[in-house]
Formats: C-alpha cells, sequence, structure tokens
C-alpha cells in the first residue's frame, strides 16, 4: 500500500474489509490463469473456428487478448491502490456514485448466476459427445444437484477441489501443445507431418470475411473473461512490489496458453470440421486416431466445466448473501445454515441452472451459444464500467494529493489505455449488435440494463440521506 492514503482510500478501505498480503506470486497467477482458462477456450473455441476460419480465430483471439489486457491493467492499478473483497463493484460505488455501483452489483451477479447455466449446458454438451444419444435434460439435473450438494459443504472442500481442477485445466493445455506439435511434425498420430493447409484450402485462412471475424468478437473474447479474477487478488500479493510482474506474467502465460492452442487446432482441424457440440481439442485427436486421448480429454474438459460452475455457483450464492447483509438485496438472503452456508442465496443462484433445460427443447449448441452472448453484454457492461472507474480513480486520486510514486502498480500510458478500453468495449457492442445471431443475447442484455437502472435509481432515491454500504464478500 501507498505510505499515505487518500481521502478516497480511506474511505473504500474503511467500508469494507481489507485484504491480508500473504498470497505467493505463484498462487496469484495460478488463480488467474486457472480461474479464466475453461470451457472458454475448450468449447466455445469451436464456434469462432467455424465461423471465422483458421486465421481469422487467430486474429480474434489476438484482438481479444489485447482487449483483455485494456481491462485488466486498469483493475490492477485499483486493486492494488484500494484492495478490498468487493473489488469493482465497491470501486464503482466510489466513484460514480451508489446509483452505479448497486446497478454494477445486481449486474454483476446476473452475470455470474447465467454463467452457472452456460457451464450446466456445456457440461451436458461434454456428456453428450462422451455417451451419444443420452438426454441433455438429464445431465442438466444431475450437474446442478451436484453443484448444489457441493456447496452445501464446508468451504474447505470447495477451495481443494477448485485448485486441483485448476491444475487439472492448465495441464491440458501444456500437453496439448506438445501433442500439437508432435502431430504437426508427425511424430505421433502415424500421419504425415502436417503444414498449413487449413490455410490454404477451402475459402483460405479468412473464408467467412470480416462479417464472420464480427460475429465471434464476443466469444473469442470470452476465452478472456474472467482476468478480473486475478486482479481482484492483487492486494493480496505478499510483496507489492511484484504487483507489474505478477499481473504481466499472468497474462502473458494466459494469453499465450489460449492464442497457441488456437493456431495448433487451426493447423490440425479443418474449420469446416468445427463447431460447439464437442471441444476441437477432442476432434483433433479423434481424426489423428488417438481415440484413447481423445476420451481423457474429453473427461478433462468436462472437470473444467463442472470447476468453473463450482466456482460461479460458490460465488454467486456468497455475493447475492453479501448483498443482503448489505442492504443491497432483501435480508432475507443474509440469512445462513448453521455450518455459515447461505443456503437461501444458493437455492436462487442454482435456480438459473434450471434455465438449461430449455436446451432440451431448442437445441444444445443454439442455447448454448445465446447463453455466451448474453454473457459477453454482461461483460461489456462492467469491462467498460472499470475502464471509466480507472479514469475516475487516478484524477480524484491526484487531486486529493496523491502521489504517483506511492502507486504500487500504474496503468501504463494513462489517460491512454483506460479510454481504448471504453473505446474497444463500445465497438464491440457496435459489432455485435451487427450481427443477427449474436444481436438477440445483446438486447436481452440491455433490456436488463435498463429495468436494472431504473430500479436500482429508485431505491437510492427512496433512501436518500441514508449510506449504502458498499458490498463486501
Amino acid at each position: 500500500m501507498s505510505s499515505k492514503l487518500t481521502p478516497t482510500q480511506e474511505r473504500v478501505m474503511s467500508r469494507s474489509t481489507g485484504l491480508h498480503r500473504s498470497m505467493k506470486v505463484s498462487s496469484a497467477v495460478m488463480v488467474g490463469v486457472g480461474g479464466t482458462i475453461g470451457t472458454r477456450l475448450f468449447l466455445s473455441s469451436g464456434d469462432v473456428i467455424a465461423t471465422a476460419g483458421p486465421g481469422g480465430a487467430i486474429v480474434m483471439y489476438i484482438l481479444g487478448a489485447i482487449i483483455a489486457y485494456l481491462m485488466t491493467t486498469c483493475l490492477g492499478e485499483m486493486s492494488a491502490a484500494m484492495p478490498v473483497a468487493g473489488s469493482f463493484t465497491v470501486y464503482t460505488h466510489e466513484l460514480l456514485g451508489p446509483t452505479m455501483g448497486l446497478t454494477t452489483s445486481w449486474i454483476n451477479w446476473v452475470g455470474g448466476a447465467t454463467t452457472i447455466t452456460a457451464q450446466v449446458v456445456a457440461s451436458a454438451i461434454i456428456m453428450k459427445d462422451i455417451i451419444p444419444n443420452s438426454p441433455t435434460w438429464l445431465w442438466i439435473i444431475v450437474f446442478s444437484l451436484l453443484m448444489f450438494v457441493m456447496n452445501l459443504l464446508d468451504a474447505n472442500i470447495f477451495g481443494k477441489v477448485s485448485f486441483w481442477f485448476s491444475f487439472i485445466k492448465i495441464l491440458l493445455v501444456i500437453v496439448f501443445i506438445i501433442m500439437g506439435v508432435g502431430l504437426m511434425g508427425g511424430v505421433i498420430g502415424g500421419g504425415e507431418p502436417v503444414g498449413f493447409e487449413n490455410f490454404h484450402g477451402e475459402g483460405g485462412a479468412f473464408p467467412t470475411g470480416a462479417a464472420g471475424m464480427g460475429a465471434v468478437i464476443l466469444t473469442a473474447f470470452y476465452a478472456y473473461a474472467g482476468t478480473e479474477i486475478f486482479a481482484t487478488t492483487a492486494g493480496e500479493i505478499e510483496d507489492e512490489n511484484k504487483m507489474g510482474f505478477t499481473l504481466n506474467m499472468t497474462l502473458i502465460i494466459l494469453f499465450a496458453a489460449v492464442i497457441i492452442s488456437i493456431f495448433f487446432i487451426a493447423c490440425l482441424l479443418p474449420w469446416s470440421e468445427a463447431d460447439v457440440l464437442g471441444s476441437p481439442f477432442v476432434y483433433v485427436l479423434r481424426n489423428a486416431g488417438m481415440h484413447g486421448a481423445a476420451l481423457v480429454v474429453n473427461i478433462c474438459v468436462l472437470t473444467s466445466a463442472l470447476s468453473s460452475c463450482n466456482y460461479f455457483t460458490y460465488a454467486t450464492a456468497r455475493y447475492l448473501w453479501s448483498m443482503g447483509k448489505f442492504k443491497q438485496a432483501p435480508a432475507y438472503f443474509a440469512k445462513t445454515a448453521k455450518n455459515g452456508v447461505p443456503v437461501r442465496a444458493l437455492v436462487i443462484s442454482m435456480l438459473f441452472s434450471m434455465i438449461a433445460i430449455i436446451a432440451e427443447f431448442v437445441a444444445e449448441d443454439t442455447v448454448y451459444l445465446f447463453i455466451l452472448w448474453f454473457i459477453g453484454g454482461v461483460n461489456i457492461w462492467l469491462y467498460t464500467v472499470i475502464c471509466v472507474d480507472a479514469l475516475q480513480f487516478r484524477k480524484r486520486y491526484l487531486k486529493e494529493g496523491g502521489d504517483l510514486k506511492d502507486l504500487k502498480f500504474k496503468v501504463l500510458s494513462y489517460p491512454i489505455i483506460p479510454i481504448l478500453g471504453i473505446i474497444a468495449f463500445m465497438a464491440m457492442l457496435v459489432v455485435t449488435l451487427l450481427d443477427p445471431g449474436e444481436r438477440k443475447g445483446i438486447i436481452v442484455c440491455i433490456i436488463m440494463y435498463i429495468v436494472v437502472l431504473a430500479i436500482c435509481r429508485l431505491y437510492v432515491k427512496r433512501h436518500e440521506g441514508e449510506e449504502i454500504v458498499n458490498v463486501d464478500m
């Protein structure tokens, strides 16, 4: 922390429980990389490759990484200066006012609860790939009940399960990259060396042009959605002088893992064979005749989906509990069971997973992609707000007499980075509204923004004169 806190920092820190600096750099990197990599990469990438083609997919994942960097570095500066459990919702409350703070809290909860639905559908899709013709509704119910039971147990079990799931995800990426090198060189798989035929085949590297690339911007960026998980641990890093190194190392490893994986998939899997009814990682191994390895990867991808579902089930339940505790949601949700589990908040959060049953009557891939686009709309809101917060924080920090030398982590080229972030997310919004498929999810999201914002504004006006406390998890 800085040697002298500004009034803004003092207010934020006094309203929310400060975090202890006890996290090792390696653990922080594990949280950032392991917490972000998941079905966003292992399953959703199939739609990106199928829609944008091999070259288009690589370009869009690189663009997504750049946009993710803009947002994450903005949040990193604020998290290092004001390490609190509520993170960016707390900063929004302080910097943009209680109405925006409350709105952001609710939209953040809806986004997390909807992600539970996305991961349940993803898990059902993977199980149908492992056991063809099995009913989608069965796996949705099984996995929803599994998540509910796991989250009724002690939090220590959640922590242990999450660590090993994260380890499996990172290991899977490393092994796949090694196997990708072997497959391209003809060393494994019993085939001829693979060159760049997919980039010169039907339609070339960009078979669907700019329209196809624009149609997957949300899905490509979704691979990095979650980098804010690392930024929110910034204030807990043991050596505060290693903030910059830790954040940059996390982003470098994450971006490299995603982009290199996509490169090998683009080289090894014809874009016309990709979809979201199975993992492109698995398709690559099946095409190489490695069916045993494909089954193992499918199981690993399933654990990835379930680990993400487990995390968001845990987080959204406690977030709603926290909102109830601080009068940002009905007090009904602030009740806990004897073991401290917020059962009421857990039940409401888990009800979102039941929305996934719609997939049985429509189509798994259609429902899954709609949910991704809806979550993408949520992310556009939240990440734009983070960039606006960063602009306001630096202005207020200097106005209140803060010294930039006291900031342990600073946004480079301020105010260019946060401004570019805002422009990037607004451009993403425009592009998605131009695509017929993504437009549906975004419009539903915009309607939600308007309704939530209106309700929160009325709530704040009704409690004018009272302090609406920050959410602290």
